[in-house]
């Protein structure tokens, strides 16, 4: 058999052509996973797809579809199990059995429950043999905000922080602008554009006066709906503030509690792009993993905190935050207050590292990505 006679490297290296190809629909495939494939005969690869966007054909589809009639016997090589349902598309696999292909190579399970096993099981009861976990860390490492958010119904939250070598945000004075360069600043408001929405304190609006807008607002109108989210107990949001003047190019919602005069509540909640999400307050604040909650449930997955030092303070002793984005210029600025707030770990055995640590120069500037390690 064909199968038989392919090795585990050249297992490997049909994946991560598939794996690549997943990689195109970045920021695209909302609320699906990325996906890709490949069709192997004879060695050769004869089709390839990956899923470009929701609605779109599957990477099962479009590989078969690039491979035209030449897929009986073939093998393909898929980043997630072949899903067994309809949803706005027939399910893959009766596409996968139709085409006559004999081996289906699969990365990882789909974690939904909706699908985690049954597509699998359909595709063996046709007579197909399939093999599983090829390059398996990798495929859940592309859909790592996917699989969060399916299986703990949570967002994944990316925590970010600009800030000089020796962790301040601001000097003496209070000043920030400018930390780091044009070029690093720029990238991070580019940045804004991958995410679902962006998670702020109100200290930081009050402060900064900012928009939290992608540094091109005009691509955010090509995604689903991207959102500004204010932590703000009190109700304290300025109606005059740039948030709110810009809620008619993306919405604003305001996370505040019980403590928020209920007039203010009102008015705030009238006003065009704006919507206020009240909770019982908890110690004074509001409570953020029941925030993260309710913003899963409005379809959030990928989620970046901006700050203040309060907020990114608060979401670490909580342990919310799964990856960072630190930003860091090459400058001493001194003093006692610290990027990331909070209570703080208890010893340093209990502080939490970074894994899958990426370290990027821009200019004279760094940013340092990884994702959070909480200690045994």
């Amino acid at each position: 058999m064909l199968s038989a006679m392919v090795s585990d490297e050249q297992k490997k290296i049909y994946m991560l052509s598939a794996l690549r190809l997943a990689k195109k629909a970045l920021d695209k495939t909302y609320p699906n996973p990325m996906v890709g494939a490949v069709i192997v005969k004879n060695g050769k690869i004869i089709g390839k797809g990956y899923h470009v966007k929701a609605g779109a054909n599957h990477a099962e589809v479009a590989a078969i579809k690039s491979a035209g009639n030449n897929c009986r016997s073939s093998e393909m090589f898929v980043t997630l199990e072949p899903c067994a349902h309809y949803g706005k598309t027939p399910p893959c696999v009766n596409a996968v059995i139709e085409s006559g292909i004999k081996k289906v190579f699969i990365a990882m399970k789909d974690p939904n429950p909706i699908v985690s096993g049954r597509g699998i099981k359909i595709l063996k009861n046709a007579g197909i043999e399939v093999e599983t976990g090829i390059c398996e860390d990798l495929a859940c490492q592309l859909n790592a905000k996917y699989i969060k958010f399916i299986t703990d119904k949570m967002p994944y939250v990316t925590g970010k922080i600009a800030e000089s070598l020796d962790g301040k945000t601001s000097a003496r004075d209070k000043s920030s602008k400018w930390i780091t360069d044009k070029k690093t600043r720029e990238l991070s408001k580019k940045s804004r554009a991958l995410f679902d929405a962006i998670l702020v304190g109100i200290n930081t609006v009050l402060k900064d006066n900012p928009t939290l807008l992608p540094l091109d607002a005009k691509k955010i109108n090509n995604r689903y709906i991207f959102r500004r989210v204010i932590v703000d107990s009190k109700a304290r949001i300025s109606l005059d503030s740039n948030l709110v003047k810009s809620a008619g190019i993306s919405p604003i919602i305001i996370a505040t509690t019980d403590l928020a005069p209920l007039a203010r509540s009102r008015k705030i909640s009238s006003l065009a792009g704006v919507e206020i999400l009240k909770f019982k307050n908890k110690n004074g604040r509001v409570p953020l993993k029941e925030l993260l909650k309710k913003l899963a449930e409005m379809g959030m997955v990928n989620i970046l905190a901006e700050g203040g030092a309060e907020l990114l303070g608060s979401l670490v002793d909580e342990r919310l935050i799964d990856e960072w984005m630190i930003y860091i210029a090459p400058k001493i600025i001194g003093g006692r207050d610290s990027a990331v707030k909070g209570l703080g770990v208890q010893n340093i055995h209990s502080a939490i590292n970074l894994t899958d640590i990426k370290i990027k120069k821009i200019g004279n500037d760094f940013l340092i990505q990884g994702k959070t390690c909480l200690p045994a």
